[in-house]
């Protein structure tokens, strides 16, 4: 039985990701620093303390990680202001049978309080939500399961009765440790072998995911 659906959002429920793609390569122009598809894919879905280490790894401890992660939003704060946010197919279709169904939702994104809320209000699917759980409102982000624990403790369900609806293999992998039926949504990154073991059902797109939960709870 499926009685809970947590989303993750970029890239998700957003076509944000190909922004900060984008966003990063600005970066890579400016600081004249080498950002491959490679390493900017390998911190998709992390929360930003994740992500912060990688480029001190790569880069050195003196790397200004805040002023290049500016940059990036920057840009895409640009984008989403003249244009609006890109909701990805399904979305709305997914969310409305959800609210039918009485089957509740919440939403668990690596992005912070303010620009996390600020896209949802944007793109019109906030109250659709009983909770939304930011990265900067838990101590590990994604790939760890806290993030989605909270969630399902937020609305009040039992992370084995939910699906998480995931793009990334980090988001991938928190759902799983969480103990949630992790749904495949593809976006911007192929997934690994080992990641593809974590994942109950992969969907072409949002709309997808009604069937599955219909079998699941018939």
């Amino acid at each position: 039985m499926i009685n809970g659906i947590i989303f993750d959002m970029d890239g998700l429920m957003f076509d944000t990701e190909r922004l900060s793609t984008i966003g990063w390569t600005q970066v890579a122009k400016k600081l004249n620093i080498d950002l491959t598809l490679e390493f900017i894919n390998s911190f998709k879905g992390t929360s930003a303390l994740y992500s912060k280490q990688l480029f001190k790894d790569r880069f050195g401890q003196a790397f200004d990680y805040e002023y290049a992660r500016g940059i990036r939003t920057d840009y895409m704060n640009l984008v989403i202001e003249e244009s609006g946010v890109p909701i990805k197919k399904g979305l709305v279709e997914l969310l409305n049978y959800l609210k039918a169904s009485h089957i509740l939702a919440a939403v668990a994104t690596s992005t912070n309080h303010v620009l996390g809320e600020k896209y949802l209000k944007m793109a019109g699917v906030y109250d659709y939500f009983k909770a939304v759980i930011y990265g900067d409102t838990v101590l590990k982000g994604k790939p760890e399961p806290d993030i989605f624990l909270k969630a399902a403790q937020t609305i009040g369900r039992n992370p084995k009765e939910c699906f998480v609806l995931e793009d990334s293999p980090a988001g991938i992998s928190a759902g799983f440790a969480a103990g949630a039926k992790v749904i495949h949504i593809p976006d911007q990154i192929v997934i690994k072998e080992d990641i593809k073991k974590k994942v109950f059902r992969i969907c072409s797109d949002l709309s997808e995911v009604i069937k599955l939960i219909e079998i699941e709870n018939n």
